[in-house]
Protein backbone atom coordinates (compact mmCIF):
# COMPACT_ATOMS: atom_id res chain seq x y z
CA UNK A 1 0.00 0.00 0.00
CA UNK A 2 1.39 3.76 -0.70
CA UNK A 3 2.42 5.63 1.89
CA UNK A 4 0.77 9.16 1.50
CA UNK A 5 3.09 12.36 2.91
CA UNK A 6 1.33 14.28 5.21
CA UNK A 7 1.24 17.77 5.58
CA UNK A 8 3.75 17.59 7.77
CA UNK A 9 6.04 15.86 5.59
CA UNK A 10 5.37 18.75 2.87
CA UNK A 11 6.42 21.36 5.01
CA UNK A 12 10.16 21.46 4.50
CA UNK A 13 12.45 19.62 2.39
CA UNK A 14 14.36 17.79 5.72
CA UNK A 15 10.53 16.15 6.73
CA UNK A 16 10.52 14.89 3.15
CA UNK A 17 13.76 13.41 2.91
CA UNK A 18 13.13 11.72 6.39
CA UNK A 19 9.77 10.30 5.26
CA UNK A 20 11.24 9.05 2.42
CA UNK A 21 14.43 7.42 4.35
CA UNK A 22 11.48 6.12 6.67
CA UNK A 23 10.15 4.61 3.47
CA UNK A 24 13.48 2.74 2.28
CA UNK A 25 13.60 1.38 5.80
CA UNK A 26 10.37 -0.18 6.16
CA UNK A 27 10.89 -2.12 2.91
CA UNK A 28 11.49 -6.05 3.06
CA UNK A 29 14.36 -5.46 0.47
CA UNK A 30 16.03 -2.71 -1.51
CA UNK A 31 13.96 -0.78 -3.29
CA UNK A 32 14.00 0.20 -6.93
CA UNK A 33 12.56 4.08 -8.10
CA UNK A 34 9.39 2.54 -9.38
CA UNK A 35 8.78 0.91 -5.88
CA UNK A 36 9.66 4.07 -4.06
CA UNK A 37 7.72 6.07 -7.00
CA UNK A 38 4.31 3.96 -5.81
CA UNK A 39 5.06 3.88 -1.99
CA UNK A 40 5.36 7.39 -1.86
CA UNK A 41 2.97 8.54 -4.34
CA UNK A 42 5.59 11.10 -5.68
CA UNK A 43 6.20 12.26 -9.34
CA UNK A 44 10.09 10.48 -10.62
CA UNK A 45 11.52 13.55 -10.97
CA UNK A 46 10.87 14.67 -7.34
CA UNK A 47 11.70 11.41 -5.84
CA UNK A 48 15.18 11.34 -7.96
CA UNK A 49 15.85 15.01 -6.37
CA UNK A 50 15.08 13.80 -2.86
CA UNK A 51 17.15 10.42 -3.48
CA UNK A 52 20.25 11.93 -4.87
CA UNK A 53 20.42 14.60 -1.89
CA UNK A 54 19.85 11.69 0.45
CA UNK A 55 22.61 9.84 -1.49
CA UNK A 56 25.22 12.85 -1.59
CA UNK A 57 24.42 13.17 2.65
CA UNK A 58 25.65 9.21 3.05
CA UNK A 59 21.97 8.44 4.26
CA UNK A 60 21.28 6.24 1.05
CA UNK A 61 23.49 4.64 -1.81
CA UNK A 62 22.53 2.00 -4.71
CA UNK A 63 23.05 -1.64 -4.94
CA UNK A 64 25.89 -2.68 -7.25
CA UNK A 65 23.19 -3.66 -9.85
CA UNK A 66 22.64 0.63 -9.76
CA UNK A 67 19.37 -0.41 -9.63
CA UNK A 68 17.75 -0.28 -6.08
CA UNK A 69 18.58 1.52 -2.81
CA UNK A 70 19.57 0.65 0.32
CA UNK A 71 20.26 2.62 3.72
CA UNK A 72 23.88 3.62 3.92
CA UNK A 73 26.39 4.38 6.36
CA UNK A 74 25.38 7.30 7.87
CA UNK A 75 21.84 6.39 8.07
CA UNK A 76 22.61 2.87 10.12
CA UNK A 77 25.20 4.23 12.22
CA UNK A 78 22.42 6.71 13.46
CA UNK A 79 19.92 3.92 13.78
CA UNK A 80 22.20 2.52 16.05
CA UNK A 81 22.85 5.20 18.46
CA UNK A 82 18.98 5.61 18.72
CA UNK A 83 18.83 2.05 19.51
CA UNK A 84 21.83 2.44 21.88
CA UNK A 85 20.95 5.18 23.64
CA UNK A 86 17.31 4.97 23.83
CA UNK A 87 15.06 4.60 27.16
CA UNK A 88 15.17 1.15 26.56
CA UNK A 89 18.82 0.35 26.78
CA UNK A 90 19.81 -0.05 30.34
CA UNK A 91 16.29 -2.22 30.43
CA UNK A 92 18.44 -4.20 27.74
CA UNK A 93 21.62 -4.07 29.83
CA UNK A 94 20.21 -5.20 33.03
CA UNK A 95 18.58 -8.17 30.93
CA UNK A 96 21.64 -9.48 29.59
CA UNK A 97 23.46 -8.81 33.12
CA UNK A 98 21.01 -11.36 34.81
CA UNK A 99 20.78 -13.85 31.81
CA UNK A 100 24.80 -13.55 32.14
CA UNK A 101 24.82 -14.17 36.30
CA UNK A 102 22.09 -17.32 35.65
CA UNK A 103 24.38 -19.33 32.53
CA UNK A 104 27.41 -17.64 33.93
CA UNK A 105 29.00 -17.42 29.60
CA UNK A 106 28.81 -13.94 28.17
CA UNK A 107 25.43 -13.10 26.02
CA UNK A 108 25.30 -10.57 23.36
CA UNK A 109 22.45 -8.79 22.17
CA UNK A 110 22.34 -8.37 18.36
CA UNK A 111 21.18 -6.81 14.79
CA UNK A 112 21.42 -7.59 11.31
CA UNK A 113 23.06 -4.71 9.04
CA UNK A 114 22.89 -5.57 5.59
CA UNK A 115 25.35 -9.04 5.17
CA UNK A 116 26.99 -8.56 8.78
CA UNK A 117 25.19 -9.15 12.09
CA UNK A 118 26.55 -6.17 14.78
CA UNK A 119 26.60 -6.10 18.52
CA UNK A 120 23.93 -3.85 20.04
CA UNK A 121 25.03 -5.05 23.40
CA UNK A 122 27.40 -7.03 25.17
CA UNK A 123 27.71 -8.39 28.89
CA UNK A 124 31.23 -10.45 29.52
CA UNK A 125 31.22 -13.05 32.14
CA UNK A 126 33.70 -13.71 34.69
CA UNK A 127 34.77 -17.21 33.81
CA UNK A 128 38.28 -17.37 32.23
CA UNK A 129 38.98 -17.98 28.66
CA UNK A 130 36.05 -16.03 27.61
CA UNK A 131 36.85 -14.28 24.10
CA UNK A 132 36.13 -10.26 24.20
CA UNK A 133 33.85 -8.67 21.93
CA UNK A 134 33.08 -4.89 22.01
CA UNK A 135 29.44 -3.40 21.29
CA UNK A 136 29.58 -2.67 18.05
CA UNK A 137 31.55 -5.40 16.48
CA UNK A 138 30.25 -7.01 13.31
CA UNK A 139 30.55 -10.49 12.14
CA UNK A 140 29.72 -12.02 8.54
CA UNK A 141 26.39 -13.26 9.09
CA UNK A 142 26.88 -17.04 7.47
CA UNK A 143 29.95 -17.48 10.19
CA UNK A 144 27.82 -17.04 13.30
CA UNK A 145 24.64 -18.04 14.90
CA UNK A 146 22.67 -14.68 14.93
CA UNK A 147 23.44 -13.84 11.41
CA UNK A 148 21.70 -17.71 10.72
CA UNK A 149 19.27 -16.99 12.87
CA UNK A 150 18.13 -13.74 10.82
CA UNK A 151 18.95 -15.51 7.51
CA UNK A 152 16.61 -18.49 8.06
CA UNK A 153 13.61 -16.20 10.17
CA UNK A 154 13.24 -13.91 6.79
CA UNK A 155 11.17 -13.95 4.06
CA UNK A 156 12.43 -16.79 1.60
CA UNK A 157 12.97 -14.18 -1.66
CA UNK A 158 14.57 -11.64 1.00
CA UNK A 159 16.87 -14.88 1.96
CA UNK A 160 18.16 -15.79 -1.74
CA UNK A 161 18.78 -12.17 -2.72
CA UNK A 162 20.57 -11.70 0.26
CA UNK A 163 22.72 -15.19 -0.09
CA UNK A 164 23.20 -14.85 -3.45
CA UNK A 165 25.42 -11.36 -3.03
CA UNK A 166 27.19 -12.96 0.03
CA UNK A 167 30.66 -13.89 -0.30
CA UNK A 168 30.68 -16.79 1.73
CA UNK A 169 34.47 -16.64 3.50
CA UNK A 170 35.71 -19.45 4.91
CA UNK A 171 37.23 -19.06 8.42
CA UNK A 172 37.62 -22.14 10.29
CA UNK A 173 37.37 -25.49 8.68
CA UNK A 174 33.73 -25.66 9.95
CA UNK A 175 32.58 -22.25 8.23
CA UNK A 176 29.44 -23.21 6.13
CA UNK A 177 31.46 -21.48 2.61
CA UNK A 178 29.11 -23.57 0.41
CA UNK A 179 25.86 -21.77 -0.77
CA UNK A 180 23.59 -25.16 -0.50
CA UNK A 181 25.02 -26.40 2.69
CA UNK A 182 24.27 -23.07 4.32
CA UNK A 183 20.47 -23.24 3.07
CA UNK A 184 19.91 -26.37 4.54
CA UNK A 185 21.71 -24.92 7.43
CA UNK A 186 18.99 -22.47 7.36
CA UNK A 187 16.10 -24.78 6.69
CA UNK A 188 16.76 -26.74 9.95
CA UNK A 189 17.20 -23.42 12.21
CA UNK A 190 14.05 -22.09 10.93
CA UNK A 191 12.08 -25.36 11.90
CA UNK A 192 14.11 -25.71 15.60
CA UNK A 193 13.86 -21.97 16.28
CA UNK A 194 17.68 -21.36 17.48
CA UNK A 195 21.21 -21.56 15.42
CA UNK A 196 24.62 -22.73 16.73
CA UNK A 197 27.59 -21.67 15.59
CA UNK A 198 30.26 -24.65 15.96
CA UNK A 199 33.64 -22.90 15.52
CA UNK A 200 32.48 -21.62 12.44
CA UNK A 201 33.50 -18.12 12.77
CA UNK A 202 36.82 -18.66 15.56
CA UNK A 203 38.07 -21.99 16.52
CA UNK A 204 37.61 -22.94 19.88
CA UNK A 205 34.10 -20.45 19.92
CA UNK A 206 30.85 -22.31 20.55
CA UNK A 207 27.44 -19.52 20.38
CA UNK A 208 23.85 -20.56 20.68
CA UNK A 209 21.15 -17.98 19.22
CA UNK A 210 17.74 -17.36 19.90
CA UNK A 211 15.37 -14.93 18.08
CA UNK A 212 13.29 -11.78 19.11
CA UNK A 213 10.50 -11.07 17.88
CA UNK A 214 8.17 -7.74 16.51
CA UNK A 215 5.32 -7.29 18.44
CA UNK A 216 3.37 -9.25 16.27
CA UNK A 217 5.16 -12.40 16.69
CA UNK A 218 6.42 -12.79 13.15
CA UNK A 219 9.71 -10.62 12.37
CA UNK A 220 13.12 -11.58 13.95
CA UNK A 221 14.15 -7.86 14.93
CA UNK A 222 17.46 -9.18 17.14
CA UNK A 223 18.57 -12.18 18.64
CA UNK A 224 19.97 -13.35 21.81
CA UNK A 225 22.95 -15.27 21.94
CA UNK A 226 25.32 -16.72 24.61
CA UNK A 227 29.04 -17.30 23.53
CA UNK A 228 31.29 -19.63 25.34
CA UNK A 229 34.21 -21.26 24.80
CA UNK A 230 33.74 -25.70 23.84
CA UNK A 231 35.11 -26.50 26.76
CA UNK A 232 32.19 -24.87 28.48
CA UNK A 233 29.05 -25.47 25.87
CA UNK A 234 29.25 -28.00 22.84
CA UNK A 235 26.30 -29.46 20.42
CA UNK A 236 26.16 -31.99 23.60
CA UNK A 237 24.54 -29.43 26.15
CA UNK A 238 23.80 -26.11 24.48
CA UNK A 239 19.92 -27.34 24.39
CA UNK A 240 20.35 -26.76 28.66
CA UNK A 241 20.60 -23.06 28.31
CA UNK A 242 18.00 -22.70 25.64
CA UNK A 243 14.84 -21.78 28.19
CA UNK A 244 16.49 -19.00 30.07
CA UNK A 245 17.84 -17.67 26.62
CA UNK A 246 14.08 -17.42 25.26
CA UNK A 247 12.83 -16.10 28.76
CA UNK A 248 15.13 -13.69 28.31
CA UNK A 249 14.13 -12.82 24.78
CA UNK A 250 10.87 -12.07 25.55
CA UNK A 251 11.56 -9.77 27.92
CA UNK A 252 14.14 -7.96 25.33
CA UNK A 253 11.70 -8.29 22.94
CA UNK A 254 9.57 -6.08 25.21
CA UNK A 255 12.37 -3.01 24.89
CA UNK A 256 12.90 -2.68 21.04
CA UNK A 257 9.20 -2.23 20.48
Amino acid sequence: MPIIMDDAAESSPALKAFSLLEIVAGMDHPPTLAELTEAASLPKPTLHRWLTMLEGADLLRRMPDGRRYELAARATALAFAILSNNSGSTQRHQILERVVGRLGESCNLTVLEGSEVMYLDRVEAAAPLRVAFQKGSRVPAHASASGKLFLAMMPPAKRDRLIGALTLERHTANTLADAEALRAELGRIRRDGYAFDDEEFLSGLFCVAVPIFDRNGRDCIAALALQAPVVRVSRANAAEHLPTLREAAESLAVTLR
